[in-house]
């Protein structure tokens, strides 16, 4: 049971904590110069600020862009986007039970929310 909660914790570590950290320079330095979970998760939040940023601009350009019901539909797929980050990440942030939790629990976030501000982004093109 450990072996299968670790190998657990372990692919969701590697999801979800740190995927955004190899495409960013400004979070992969924070999270090099990170010694606590309490860090890490630091690290993850202040990135996740600035992906939020990002994601609400996208968003705002991408419903400016659509007329009538696509308009509708494009706010109903993102009040549903909202609820399932927020499910996913407190699922992959509760996995183990442990402090690790807390990095993939933010890091999903961040990994999500930067995800969006790029598929959203694509949608009114460069």
């Amino acid at each position: 049971m450990i072996r299968t909660s670790l190998a657990v914790s372990a692919l969701l570590f590697a999801v979800c904590g740190t995927a955004s950290a190899a495409d960013n320079a400004a979070l992969k330095k924070c999270m090099d110069t990170a010694n606590t979970t309490a860090d890490m998760v630091n690290c993850n939040a202040k990135e996740t600020k600035v992906q939020d940023k990002r994601l609400n601009t996208a968003y705002k350009t991408a419903l400016a862009a659509q007329e009538g019901a696509r308009k509708q539909q494009l706010q109903d797929v993102q009040r549903l986007w909202i609820k399932y980050r927020d499910a996913n990440c407190a699922f992959a942030g509760s996995a183990t039970g442990g402090t690790i939790d807390q990095v993939n629990g933010s890091g999903c976030v961040l990994d999500m929310t930067q995800t969006r501000a790029q598929e959203l982004e694509d949608l009114v093109g460069p």
